[in-house]
């Protein structure tokens, strides 16, 4: 849908984006990650058009970059001092052609007759981040583009988001976000970008990720640790409250343990996390 070649972006002497490319497919959801300062909040506000680029371009085979056909949800939102929830809801409703019903704004939002009352002041920082992101959806765009769109949601509000997202992708939405829950990029996005001091590191599916780091973790318990010992084809062997040992070989190290006796329904294995994954490719190229 939208595809980004050479971005480059300097304030003054200082460049925050260094020949950026990267793809938003349709109908997918992408998520970009990085650190704070790695410029994903830059990169965002390029894309819509908030910032000129000092170089490259953006292709939008779609149009779906145009007003009326992209909802985008900031950081940050202000709100007029004294309106209320359900004046909000009305006032968004007039500016769309299609919209949410009321119906469908309170299943997003969680909100109540009380709520919905409420002045926007009066709500929680998690009930806020809920309603910013119900506005972005107001008017159902093609497009959603979200920075840090959880911060602030207690665990089960970021829960209900999620579905929230589930069901958007179901109806094709494409959505664009950043984020620094890694398990909010394994449970919802599609595609994965790695943006590392204004570069794009990789963009891969989590999957693909994982692939990068192929490793392991086959955990039992501590009564068997004396016979872990000079296993092979391990890269590694942990004793703390489990004994927890990484390999890339799993099926060699499993007879391994069979012929030590080791009773296989005490075994549990996990593939590396996403975030174990990046941490240690971070640590590679450091």
């Amino acid at each position: 849908m939208i595809r980004v070649k050479g971005l480059e972006k300097s304030f003054r002497s200082h460049q925050v984006i260094k020949g950026v490319s990267l793809d938003i497919p349709q109908h997918q959801c992408t998520a970009l990650i990085g650190t704070n300062g790695a410029g994903k909040s830059t990169l965002i506000n390029l894309i819509i058009g908030h910032l000129k680029p000092d170089a490259g371009n953006i292709l939008d085979v779609n149009n779906v970059l145009a007003k009326g056909k992209i909802g985008v949800m900031f950081q940050k939102t202000s709100y007029p001092p004294l309106i209320k929830v359900k004046e909000l809801f009305h006032l968004y409703r007039q500016i769309f052609k299609t919209h949410v019903s009321l119906k469908e704004f309170k299943n997003i939002t969680c909100f109540n007759k009380e709520t919905l009352d409420q002045n926007v002041k009066q709500l929680s920082g998690g009930q806020q981040r809920i309603l910013d992101f119900a506005l972005t959806a107001m008017g159902q765009p093609p497009l959603i583009i979200m920075d840090e769109p959880t911060s602030s949601m207690d665990v089960n509000m970021r829960e209900h988001f999620w579905e929230c997202i589930e069901a958007l992708k179901r109806k094709g939405t494409t959505i664009f976000y950043t984020s620094h829950y890694i398990e909010e990029v394994e449970r919802v996005a599609d595609n994965v970008v790695l943006l590392e001091r204004g570069k794009v590191r990789f963009q891969q599916s989590p999957e693909e990720v994982k692939q990068l780091q192929p490793s392991s973790e086959i955990r039992l318990p501590l009564r068997y640790s004396n016979l872990v010992a000079n296993l092979e084809q391990v890269v590694n062997i942990k004793l703390a409250q489990v004994i927890s040992i990484t390999t890339d070989r799993v099926e060699e190290v499993l007879l391994q343990l069979r012929e030590r006796k080791v009773d296989l329904n005490d075994i549990e294995i996990r593939k590396t996390s996403l975030l174990e994954t990046l941490t240690n490719s971070e640590e590679e190229v450091k």
